[in-house]
């Protein structure tokens, strides 16, 4: 079932992966291909973060794509010096894609401490800062868990998050989402924030993919494939 939901798309964020050496990001991209004729347009590339995280929890951020449709340009990993806010830092890609009307875009994955998610929410805005310098280029995704519900960000705490007051930046899964898969939780942690500029190339396409729902699963087999449902995204086609 994992692999079926991770084929619905061009390019997929996958978090949460733990392993010194890299070789998760190998397995889940082999098993992703397995039986894919590498010249078939659905066959995945990958690209993946170093270990992120404080002292020995520390995960990666992985990007897979269908490199017939879209190509990563360059990377880099945001360094913020010894004392900054981020507990596992983006990890930032710029693609392209002659198929899209936006030809280039940048994607900022996060996935916050709860903790701490307020400071970190707050802290994105210096990141899309350093992705335009860097790229000169505004069509800007910021995705990933942000824990930005429950206890973790309150009703209080959003006038304190910049990325959600600056009116720069559109929230593509509103507050009352429920990207959760456990019966008793429907938190909004998962979201997609996007620029103004980015925002025309995506208009109304965002939504969660509610797994359970779609594939008729029972509760402990949705459990089993994960804790969060997918949110997800759709790009304009180029006209």
């Amino acid at each position: 079932m994992f692999l079926q939901i991770v084929r619905r798309y061009d390019i997929i964020l996958i978090q949460e992966l733990r392993g010194p050496d890299g070789k998760v990001t190998d397995k889940l991209k082999a098993l992703v291909n397995q039986d894919i004729p590498i010249n078939s347009p659905h066959h995945f590339d990958k690209i993946s973060s170093e270990p992120q995280g404080p002292g020995g929890y520390k995960e990666r951020y992985l990007f897979l794509y269908k490199f017939q449709k879209v190509s990563v340009t360059c990377s880099f990993q945001y360094d913020e010096g010894k004392r900054g806010v981020f507990s596992r830092p983006p990890f930032v890609v710029k693609f392209s894609s002659t198929q899209t009307a936006v030809k280039e875009f940048v994607l900022i994955p996060i996935h916050t401490k709860p903790d701490h998610a307020v400071e970190e929410l707050n802290a994105l805005v210096k990141v899309v800062d350093a992705a335009k310098l860097k790229w000169t280029n505004n069509n800007i995704m910021v995705l990933g868990d942000f824990n930005a519900d429950g206890t973790y960000v309150t009703k209080k705490d959003w006038k304190n998050i910049r990325l959600f007051t600056n009116t720069y930046f559109h929230w593509l899964i509103a507050n009352g989402v429920d990207t959760t898969v456990a019966a008793k939780s429907s938190n909004t942690y998962d979201r997609i924030v996007v620029t103004t500029e980015m925002e025309k190339g995506v208009e109304g396409s965002a939504e969660v993919f509610n797994f359970k729902t779609n594939y008729g699963l029972t509760q402990a087999q949705a459990e089993d494939v994960s804790d969060h449902f997918p949110v997800e995204v759709r790009l304009k086609l180029k006209p």
